[in-house]
């Protein structure tokens, strides 16, 4: 429908979705209302967890299995999507990252990427080039943790690091760039990385995750890093700028199902049994002790007789 109104009004014609006053067509409001009753409920990747990182990184058994992982991890801090880190079909606007979009800090000072300390950096920043809401060299900073594994500067250390040690690599080299032990460059792509992790899901299994694997998809890793976000207290507004959210859409990627989403919410709701409700006229107090039931003061219609009293009667002729 979008595609033959743009046609009509290209042609400098009425758009044919729209009735006489210029609002959109009951009948097309209403046979739009009886789609959305029979679609099927829609299918949202499940965010994933910390404990699912580690499960990937722990049957990482080769160089590739490493660096497939490594990069995953690095996209799940920064609540990346998929078309900003691996290969994927079809054409999208957002661009993929090079390595150039990637610094390095230690205080306020920058880091060389050749640097031998770069993994001892205090902060890693990323700047996305191109997104899909259309905000231009959007920079997202993380600080480093004191996890050996889930630490976004030793992650993005690592990764660039591997990346330019290759011969054919520099600066504008993506960030899904590896090389195969016959000096063929490989890029990452989204149903490769895709396979390996719902492995993890798999080791790990539904009795401890409460979903299986064909349930999570590379988006998981931007829902999974705004439900952490979520249950470590990080304010709303701080979720929206990193996670480059422009509106509350990213309540999407919040997963009520998550057990741990209410915790502690029933105990706050009992924390206040008495409250005092304050009504938008409030009656005083005297006449609700003795139950009077006479008016304040003149009503309308008495405050209006003098001015009544002077209109004289119209005659009918």
């Amino acid at each position: 429908m979008d595609n033959v109104s743009q046609a009509f009004k290209l042609a400098g014609r009425n758009d044919p979705r729209l009735d006489r006053d210029g609002k959109f067509a009951f009948i097309l409001q209403r046979q739009l209302r009886g789609y959305r009753s029979s679609d099927a409920p829609e299918k949202r990747q499940i965010a994933i967890s910390g404990s699912v990182l580690r499960e990937f990184y722990r049957l990482a058994l080769s160089n590739m299995d490493k660096a497939r992982c490594e990069l995953f991890i690095g996209a799940f801090f920064f609540a990346m999507r998929s078309c900003e880190y691996v290969t994927v079909y079809g054409k999208r606007k957002t661009k993929l990252l090079s390595v150039k979009n990637i610094r390095f800090f230690i205080g306020k000072r920058l880091v060389n990427h050749s640097d031998k300390n770069l993994h001892l950096a205090s902060s890693v920043s990323i700047t996305f080039k191109e997104q899909k809401r259309g905000t231009k060299n959007d920079t997202i900073t993380h600080h480093r943790t004191n996890d050996p594994l889930l630490c976004p500067v030793k992650i993005w250390s690592s990764i660039i690091k591997r990346i330019l040690s290759y011969p054919s690599s520099d600066e504008n080299s993506t960030v899904n760039t590896f090389k195969l032990e016959n000096g063929t460059i490989y890029k990452f792509s989204s149903k490769d990385l895709l396979l390996h992790l719902r492995r993890a899901a798999d080791s790990l299994g539904p009795q401890n995750l409460g979903y299986t694997s064909e349930q999570i998809g590379l988006h998981s890793a931007r829902s999974g890093a705004a439900m952490a976000m979520y249950l470590a207290g990080v304010p709303v507004f701080t979720i929206m700028l990193l996670g480059r959210w422009s509106s509350d859409a990213f309540l999407r990627y919040i997963r009520k199902e998550v057990q741990e989403f209410s915790n502690s919410v029933s105990s706050k709701m009992i924390r206040n049994e008495n409250f005092f409700t304050i009504s938008e006229s409030h009656p005083p107090s005297d006449l609700l002790r003795t139950g009077s039931r006479n008016k304040i003061g003149p009503s309308f219609k008495d405050a209006l007789k003098p001015l009544i009293n002077t209109f004289k009667p119209i005659q009918v002729i």
